[in-house]
Parts: C-alpha cells; structure tokens; sequence
C-alpha cells in the first residue's frame, strides 16, 4: 500500500479525499501506486493503473452528504444495465460503498482510457434506443424524473459572491415555473429508463461498444428528456447541425420537432439550458476562469426571448479564457470570504452588455 505522501499530488484532491481513497483501498487490498485524478466535477474519479492483479480500477470519492442507498442503487443499477446489453462499468468487489469520514468511496472496474475522439452521434443514438426500449425495473427503485428539483437544491448552496441575490431570485422563479410546466405537460409515450447526464464525459468510445458511465441521475422518465441532451448541444453550444440529424436519424426521434416542437421550446431547452448555468457557477468556485463563461450562460438565458439571443449561444465547455486582458478579472485577493475581487463587478458588466442586447462574441 503506498504512504499517504507518496500519493500523487493534485489541487483537486483535499486531504480528506486522499485519506478516504486511501483507506478504503486497503479494505480492499487495492494498490494504489500510480493512481491519477482524471475527473473531477461534484465527485472525484482516480484512475489505480496497478490496483489489482486482475487490472486496472476506477475509484469514486463521493462528495460529503451523498446518501449511501443512492450509491448503492447506482452499484446494482450498473449491474442491471450491463446484463441486459447496455456497457457500463461494474462494480470491483463488493457492492456496498465504504464509508470514510464525511466520504463514500466506490470501485468499478477500469473500461479503459477509451478510443479517444468524440462520439459518433449514430453510436449514441442506436445505444440510447436500446436503453429506453429496457421495461422498467421494479426492483431498482430508481426516482421519478423530476430535473427542477435537483437544480433548485444546487442553487440554494451557491454563495452570494457566485449568484447575487437578483440572479439567484430570477433563476430559482425561473427554474420553478419550468418545473411546474414539466409536470403538467402531456408527455408523449411510456416512462422510461433515462440515464439523465449524456455530457460528453459520461460517455466512453471502447473496442466493445459505447459505453454509459456516471449513473448518478438515472431515473424513470420520459425519453424526450435525455433527447433533450444532444439537441442542447446543437442549440447551446453550436455542435454542428449535420451531427444532431444523424443522432436523430439513429435514434429515430427529432425532440425538437415532436408535438410541433412545443415541449423542447418551451420545457426542455430552458431548462437544460439552467443546467449549463449551475454547472458553470459551480465550477466558478473550483476555478474562477468559469465566472465568464457563467456570467455569460446567464446572461442569455436570461435574454431568452429576445431575437439577438436567438440559437445557437457559442457556449463553450473548453477553459480558453484571456480573462487577465480585462480590467474586471483581478482576483485571488485573501479576505475574510475567501473570495474574488472585481467578480461581482465582472458580472454586472456582463448583465449590462445583455441589457443592451450585445451578443458575445464566438469563444475560441
């Protein structure tokens, strides 16, 4: 077992991460010699090369406060999908989660590093056929689908010098009256088993297939809210048309043309569009080189009706930011609130610019 100092080090990785992804390896008997952090959004994934005789493992940090029975149905949700044809990553040893301090730690074996490149969309299209074609099991106990609920959860936690209170009572009214209107549409089809979080990173290209990873939002639902997923990325992010017409034409549904179209405008697009904007305020507080990705995500959110906000928004998930060329991003100041000089004053700047209806230009 290789000694806490030896471990690799990462800014990611706290203290209290490195102690628990220690000590539930050695439960394990996992060696964790040359193990990485290669993914970090609200848990932490680390890669244990020399794990196991058998191979590599995949360790999962959860973040403190995650329920135990939501891991472990994630655990036996992975086992199910992989016997009935779906590739994902199966747990390694035993399924129950071990607890360490204020973290609950998971290991699946390893799929690999992937085949690299993105995703063919007919790939993803045909794979997703397939798991909403699944009959809902029983056993699982998965939750009902309800997208506005975790969202409003998320925004409650971000401080005010991320979201000051105007955009924080503007976001959770908005995200409210989007939930209300999710409930009360007359969605098309049977519920389904979604996976709930297509974004790129819970994908994975393998010599076996396409695989789905991270299953922390699977629930019961309806279909049209993962289709949602892709046509975002056409509409938010400005992924070519061509590519979302072939995952339409493996799929065999355009979400945005069912029932003429009124369910993706007028429920889904809003609200996977506040989706894009809690995961860059979240990720403003890890790295501040987001607060001007975030500031922008709401700033078009916000203008949504206007016809200089029209699709697609040239939102941007690469951190490629001369942010130290403005006057408004000086930051790293030490203070009481831990926190940012010039970020609120960046964001008003930004609301500004949305008033006066003066589109960003593409991000690099």
């Amino acid at each position: 077992m290789t000694p806490h100092h030896e471990m690799p080090a990462s800014p990611a990785m706290t203290p209290a991460v490195l102690t628990a992804l220690e000590a539930a390896s050695a439960s394990r008997g996992f060696d964790t010699r040359g193990a990485h952090l290669f993914q970090q959004n609200l848990n932490w994934v680390v890669r244990m090369p020399n794990a196991a005789p058998g191979g590599s493992v995949i360790a999962k940090i959860h973040t403190p406060g995650t329920e135990q029975a939501a891991v472990i149905r994630q655990v036996l949700t992975a086992e199910w999908l992989d016997d009935n044809g779906i590739l994902t990553t199966r747990p390694a040893g035993t399924r129950r989660p071990i607890q360490v301090g204020a973290h609950l730690v998971t290991f699946t074996h390893d799929l690999g590093v992937g085949m690299g490149g993105p995703v063919p969309p007919e790939e993803l299209g045909r794979l997703l056929a397939r798991l909403h074609a699944l009959t809902v099991p029983d056993h699982l106990g998965l939750p009902r689908l309800d997208p506005a609920a975790d969202l409003l959860a998320r925004i409650r936690k971000l401080p005010d010098h991320v979201l000051d209170p105007d955009d924080r009572h503007w976001l959770t009214s908005h995200l409210q009256a989007a939930g209300e209107l999710f409930e009360s549409t007359d969605w098309p089809g049977e519920p389904v088993v979604l996976h709930g979080d297509l974004a790129n990173q819970n994908l994975l290209r393998t010599r076996a297939g396409l695989a789905l990873l991270d299953l922390e939002y699977v629930a019961v639902g309806w279909a049209l809210h993962d289709l949602a997923f892709r046509a975002w990325i056409r509409d938010g992010f400005s992924d070519a048309p061509r590519r979302y017409d072939r995952f339409c034409a493996a799929y065999g549904t355009d979400v945005t043309t069912v029932h003429g179209g009124r369910p993706y405008a007028q429920v889904l697009a809003p609200l996977r569009a506040a989706v894009g904007v809690v995961i860059a305020l979240e990720a403003s507080l890890r790295a501040l080189d987001w607060a001007e990705e975030a500031a922008y995500r709401l700033m078009c959110l916000r203008n949504q009706e206007d016809p200089r906000f029209a699709y697609p928004w040239r939102w941007s998930s690469a951190r490629i930011f001369h942010s130290f060329r403005t006057r408004f991003w000086i930051f790293c100041r030490a203070g009481a609130a831990g926190g940012c000089v010039g970020l609120i004053h960046w964001h008003a700047q930004m609301k500004e610019r949305g008033a006066r209806g003066v589109p960003r230009a593409p991000l690099c």
